[in-house]
Parts: C-alpha cells; sequence; structure tokens
C-alpha cells in the first residue's frame, strides 16, 4: 500500500518557497515521462529533481512524496479525459451521441498516447485507486464514474427508443469502453492511418456492436 504521511523532510521543504522554481505542471510533466520509462517502482524523487535540474528541497516544495506526484499525474489525467469526452457530446440522438464518445474517446487514447501507456506500465485503472491515498482514489474513481454514467446513459436511452440492441446494459458499456481504451496499443502515428481515421473506424465498429439503428424512435 501506498504510504500516505508526509516524511519529516518533505514537511520541513515545503515550509517556504526555494530558489528553484520550476513549477507543478512541469515537474508532473517530467514525472509522467519518468514514470513511462521506469515505471513507478524505477523512479524516484531525486531521479525527478534531476532531470528537471533542481535539488531534491525544491521538488518537495510542490509534492511530499512520489506517491502524491503519481495521484496528481492520474488526476490530471483523467480529469483532462473526461473533459475531452464530455465536451464532444453535443447530440441528444443516442446514435449520434455514443458515436461521439467513441470518437472523443479513441482521440484522446491516440492524441495523449503517453498518459495512456504509462497507466499500462504501472497497472490498470482499478489497481491504481486500490494503491492510492483514499481521498486522491475516491476523486480518481469519481471522475471515472461520471464517464461510465453516461455511457450507460446513452446505451439506456437508445436501448428504450428502439435504437440499439443488446442483452446486457453493464456488459455492453464496458466491452465498448475496453475497445476503446486499448487502441493506443497498436496504433502507429507514421502508419498510413490517421487518428481521425481509426476513431471513425471504432465508432463504426461499437454502433454495429449495439446493433444501432438510426432513425428508429420507439
Amino acid at each position: 500500500m501506498v504510504a500516505t504521511r508526509r516524511s519529516g523532510a518533505g514537511a520541513a521543504a515545503r515550509s517556504s518557497r526555494p530558489d528553484e522554481v520550476v513549477g507543478r505542471d512541469k515537474v508532473l510533466r517530467t514525472a509522467l515521462q519518468l514514470f513511462l520509462q521506469h515505471g513507478y517502482a524505477g523512479t524516484s524523487m531525486k531521479a525527478i529533481a534531476n532531470d528537471l535540474g533542481v535539488s531534491a528541497p525544491a521538488l518537495y516544495w510542490y509534492f511530499p512524496s512520489k506517491e502524491e506526484i503519481f495521484a496528481s499525474v492520474i488526476e490530471m489525467a483523467v480529469a483532462d479525459f473526461w473533459s475531452s469526452v464530455r465536451d464532444s457530446l453535443t447530440d441528444e440522438d443516442p446514435v449520434g451521441r455514443l458515436g461521439q464518445l467513441v470518437r472523443a474517446h479513441v482521440s484522446w487514447q491516440l492524441n495523449q498516447s503517453d498518459v495512456a501507456r504509462t497507466f499500462d506500465v504501472n497497472m490498470t485503472m482499478r489497481q491504481l485507486a486500490s494503491e492510492l491515498p483514499e481521498d486522491r482514489a475516491r476523486a480518481i474513481v469519481a471522475i471515472e464514474r461520471e464517464y461510465v454514467d453516461e455511457l450507460r446513459s446513452i446505451l439506456a436511452e437508445g436501448d428504450r427508443r428502439g435504437l440499439f440492441r443488446f442483452d446486457d446494459l453493464k456488459v455492453t458499456a464496458f466491452a465498448i469502453t475496453t475497445v476503446c481504451e486499448y487502441v493506443h496499443t497498436w496504433f502507429n502515428p507514421a502508419g498510413s492511418l490517421t487518428v481521425d481515421g481509426v476513431a471513425a473506424h471504432y465508432e463504426a465498429l461499437v454502433l454495429q456492436m449495439v446493433g444501432a439503428r438510426p432513425g428508429v424512435d420507439g
């Protein structure tokens, strides 16, 4: 279990602002790259500080521990993901809205592939949540839940109106999420396929999966 108490050194270092100002966002971006390259266990506070070109006390001014940096990286990424998906949902029709959600999910995964790979390198989202301090895990799971609730709501409305055909709402929602989540594992940015093209293909696949019937209202 990840420790949640601040070390004495970390708390002391945060008592006054260091001369070596780097900024919280830069710390998170640098840590993300190191977590990607070396995994969580292989990345130390000293390594992050060295990569930033600052001393460890300067780093502790922003974050009390490596665990807190990791939690912040995850929370930032999950919030950015959900914001990107949510902002794309403008269609009130369940078929169109599901297509928008899938395209936004896939596009984010491909445009933010470093973040997506970091989660894969370290652990799954459910495992991540169990290893984080309770308050941080709760915030991350709450954001994830908003996404899942939106997806289930779209599916339920489409089913109610006779626009979708599927056997189990929960299973279908998880299947769609899983299909979209791992697109970054095979996509080659230097290949012939574009992000928009792949997103459109995934939209078509998911709509086929749920037996989408555009223009039918029951």
